[in-house]
């Protein structure tokens, strides 16, 4: 048995149940941020209104209601400690939303439902803006429409008193999918028009919540071992990059992020309220210059991420004095910028700043005792380079290991972590190196970022990704200043745990054959992840990273180079304008055509009467006619009065093409 027949035998709309999926699929995002529980209760709930509409259970009495919502409502403030604010209020909106579904008893309450379903698209956008979510909610909207259109051009289903035919039920559902896509489709030109020239502001058109930009997985101002491991296996884009010249070497594409330099035994920080701006930078750039934009993805903090190291500064930016771009307001949304940087280069220190900071180490005496006693061996205190590389060759030649799931340290991190377990991740070694270094009177800091990156070849343009983060370290040397030193690309290949580490890490490694043959499906399935990636890049570059500079640069394109707000609103509302005159003309040229096409059909059912010597006069309507046929030719009676409805329905209450069909099926039948 269809699903059909089950409705028409169960005596069941299928409105509700379009509402019901309209409304799951705008609920289906939100369950990325929702707790686990309410994306259980809120399902529930929906499922609950499907049985109920399937006949299969009752709904609950207005007590039962009552105390799912004060649960409801106990089980966010536990959740959230608040109602107020994008992600409490969100959770509310929505919970509340799906108990709403069992307090349905109008049209009213149904417009209810179908305006905070739409409303709550709208909230889906703060949280995620990503092509499969606008596919989603664009789904979503088709449903929502084609139960709004069936509840008002089927007004029973809500009280449930006449079942509706089961052919009626098919030919109504369909049609009214057909016009909410209609409608969906005649709004695109509308949208397009408002999304390409509605002014653009640098700052938001509202304000928001103190939670609506969260903190986002990604690198912050405070580093201890495990930190950048939790994002070893974190495949999400950290930023994009597209070079407008030659491309530098994996070994020079150091993504220069956060700077730390106090440590407290445990944990590395750059405390902000010591954090100095430069007025003016200098340094001495070798080499050719490396040009490129970025198009970094909002993770709600201030660094801006620059190849290492930046020679220009990009709009509302400045630059630390440990050489870190930073903004000058969060990265909140979607940010492009344009940058050129020297992958060579000679940093010096600025006199205005104490070395001391560089050179401090932890306070406790009782840390550090084993790795003290192991630079008595390895300083040279006439050649501070020779102590850097007797580091490096302990690193190598003392069975380190990269390991993506180091052991767990705890009283003396650094001691511990050379002389016992010897595993770590990139902040294990830039930690112990710098430290090593400060022992042996060399100032020393980290630098955190990411590094390496991978082109993508469909559209040639680098991606890095989270997995990419790194952390290096810096030394600053009498004769050269500031110079950087990766104390992870010391470890030997082979002891490294991950393939794809080794790679990223030793970028003149050559790939053995028999670890890297790709099957005809894995090389299949990575040009399909190019690709898509290369779709998301340009949905960030000119949908979601549409902002005035976009703008401007759009119309300057093609002949307009400056336009002004009000230039942007009177182009606006006269190309609206003329899209409406457009449309109205549209429709109602469809509506005379599909009236004639009736017209013209129904004409040929009153000739075939006319030769039975039957003729309809002008002021005799179609009731009147029938009825007046069906006296003359009774043996006719069912295919004159299903031609005779056929004809009303279609001329009157809803124009469809399988009515159509049947329509001039009969009266050729006739």
């Amino acid at each position: 048995m269809t699903l059909l027949n089950k409705l028409q035998n169960h005596n069941v709309q299928p409105a509700a149940l379009i509402l019901l999926v309209g409304l799951l699929l705008v609920l289906l995002p939100h369950f990325s941020h929702l707790p686990i529980w309410l994306s259980f209760v809120t399902t529930a709930l929906i499922l609950w209104r499907a049985c109920y509409e399937l006949q299969l259970c009752k709904i609950p009495n207005k007590l039962v209601l009552f105390l799912l919502t004060i649960m409801l409502l106990t089980g966010i403030v536990f959740s959230y400690h608040t109602l107020i604010g994008r992600n409490a209020g969100s959770a509310m909106l929505l919970g509340l939303l799906c108990l709403k579904l069992f307090e349905i008893k109008s049209f009213r309450d149904v417009s209810i439902i179908i305006n905070l379903s739409l409303f709550s698209i709208v909230i889906n956008f703060l949280f995620n803006q990503s092509i499969p979510v606008a596919f989603t909610m664009l789904l979503a909207l088709i449903f929502l429409f084609t139960a709004l259109i069936s509840f008002q051009h089927d007004y029973k289903a809500l009280t449930k008193t006449t079942p509706i035919p089961l052919n009626l039920i098919r030919v109504n559902e369909k049609q009214h999918f057909r016009l909410a896509f209609k409608m969906l489709s005649q709004a695109v030109p509308f949208a397009i028009v408002l999304f390409i020239l509605f002014p653009r502001v640098n700052g938001p058109l509202w304000g928001l919540p103190e939670d609506a930009f969260s903190a986002k997985t990604g690198l912050s101002d405070k580093m201890s071992p495990g930190r950048i491991s939790q994002l070893s296996n974190n495949t999400a884009v950290a930023f994009r990059v597209k070079f407008n010249s030659a491309i530098p070497l994996p070994g020079k594409l150091y993504w220069r992020g956060p700077v730390m330099w106090d440590f407290d035994g445990y944990n590395w920080t750059a405390p902000s309220n010591e954090r100095l701006a430069l007025s003016n930078f200098e340094f001495t750039g070798l080499g050719q210059k490396t040009d490129y934009t970025v198009t970094l993805q909002p993770h709600n903090n201030f660094w801006i991420f620059a190849l290492d190291l930046p020679s220009t500064l990009p709009e509302r930016t400045r630059l630390s004095a440990n050489m870190q771009l930073l903004s000058l307001s969060p990265i909140q949304k979607l940010k492009r910028y344009n940058l050129s940087s020297y992958t060579r280069y000679i940093l010096p220190t600025y006199t205005h700043i104490s070395n001391d900071r560089y050179l401090k180490l932890p306070s406790s005496t009782s840390t550090l005792s084993k790795s003290r006693l192991l630079m008595n061996d390895l300083t040279d205190s006439k050649n501070p380079k020779n102590t850097i590389r007797n580091v490096l060759k302990y690193f190598s030649t003392q069975d380190f290991y990269y390991s993506r799931q180091p052991p767990l340290l705890y009283n003396d991190p650094i001691d511990e972590f050379l002389f016992e377990t010897k595993r770590g991740y990139c902040e294990h070694y830039a930690s112990s190196f710098t430290i090593l270094m400060r022992i042996a009177g060399i100032p020393a800091r980290i630098v955190t970022g990411y590094q390496g990156g991978e082109i993508n070849p469909l559209d040639n343009y680098m991606t890095v990704r989270q997995s990419d983060a790194h952390a290096w370290s810096e030394v600053y040397l009498e004769d050269r200043g500031w110079v950087r030193v990766d104390p992870t690309a010391a470890i030997p290949p082979g002891n490294i745990e991950n393939t794809d580490d080794a790679l990223r890490l030793n970028s003149n490694l050559k790939k053995p054959s028999h670890l890297f043959k790709s099957s005809w499906l894995s090389k299949q399935m990575k040009q399909m992840r190019f690709a898509w990636d290369a779709v998301n890049n340009r949905w960030n570059q000119w949908i979601l990273g549409y902002d005035n500079k976009r703008q401007k640069s759009l119309f300057a394109a093609i002949g307009i180079p400056e336009i002004t707000w009000q230039g942007l609103s009177q182009l606006l509302f006269s190309i609206l304008g003329v899209l409406t005159v457009l449309l109205a003309f549209i429709v109602f040229s469809n509506q005379s055509k599909q009236k004639n096409i009736i017209q013209k059909t129904y004409f040929k059912f009153l000739k075939k009467m006319k030769k039975r010597g039957l003729s309809k006069s002008l002021s005799e309507g179609a009731d009147d006619f029938c009825c007046r046929a069906i006296i003359q030719l009774p043996e006719q009676q069912l295919a004159i009065k299903h031609i005779t409805l056929l004809y009303q329905q279609l001329r009157y209450k809803q124009y469809d093409e399988e009515r159509l069909t049947l329509f001039k099926k009969n009266i050729k039948e006739f």
